[in-house]
């Protein structure tokens, strides 16, 4: 065996991985210089121009996909005779033997007793925002504690009558909810950019809330009768001075719809 070329060869071979390794730090230093010098970049922004920021959330930084199915909500599925429950779509409407009366000043936890209690899988919904025009309180589901962004599908409304009691409800849902392609997401602070280089987030405005839930990438028609399948994205939701909110793809940073007016 000719050791010299066999010496020769792994001279030649160690080179070769010395230079990998040095390419591979120096292409993950860049990235980390990258991402340095745009978190400055965010932040130098958002002192320009007066934005106010609270505590951003800094994790998770990966999140899976939702695939979940429109439950089609039988009469049977509440076992009660004390109201009146008809189909509505995919979902049904209960119309209350006498309504229930909720105080003038009342609170979200005063509501939640009756979600709770009244609804099918009450604990799995959570109070979204009341409309005061409409008289109504809207609630909508949760999945492993995040919530599922302006899904009709998988929301209860409630109806208040002038004398600020509940008369009745609808409620549509969403069930056999699995995760699947769990991906990198981008942070919170990458997503006010994103609302910086759409001029979404003006000067002088105050963030209000940030939180990540998921939002669904087809329009929901829980009117509908036949059973259809969601695919939902990880979102964040931003708050603008408590009067206007925004959904931010996490995974593709695109924005949802532009934005949502809070009507209180």
């Amino acid at each position: 065996m000719d050791w010299s070329r066999a010496k020769t060869i792994f001279i030649i071979t160690f080179l070769l991985l010395d230079l990998f390794l040095i390419q591979q730090l120096i292409s993950q230093r860049n990235e980390n210089t990258f991402d340095t010098i745009e978190e400055i970049t965010i932040d130098e922004r958002l002192e320009a121009q007066n934005i106010q920021v609270n505590d951003l959330p800094t994790e998770p930084t990966s999140a899976p996909y939702l695939e979940a199915e429109v439950k089609q909500i039988g009469i049977n599925d509440l076992e009660t005779d004390q109201q009146k429950i008809v189909n509505f779509g995919s979902g049904i409407k209960v119309e209350m033997d006498t309504p229930i009366p909720l105080k003038k000043d009342w609170e979200i936890e005063d509501v939640d007793e009756f979600i709770h209690s009244q609804a099918l899988n009450g604990n799995q919904y959570k109070y979204w925002d009341y409309n005061e025009e409409k008289n109504e309180i809207i609630y909508y589901q949760v999945f492993n504690g995040q919530m599922l962004f302006n899904n009709e599908s998988s929301q209860i409304v409630i109806q208040l009558n002038e004398k600020n009691e509940i008369e009745s409800y609808t409620q549509n849902m969403l069930e056999n909810i699995k995760e699947i392609q769990k991906q990198n997401i981008i942070t919170a602070k990458q997503a006010l950019s994103i609302l910086l280089s759409k001029n979404l987030l003006q000067a002088e405005s105050t963030v209000s809330n940030v939180e990540l839930g998921y939002y669904s990438l087809v329009s929901s028609e829980p009117n509908q009768s036949q059973s259809q399948s969601q695919l939902l994205a990880p979102t964040w939701r931003i708050t603008l001075n408590g009067e206007v909110e925004y959904f931010i793809n996490a995974i593709e940073g695109h924005v949802f719809n532009e934005q949502r007016v809070i009507v209180e």
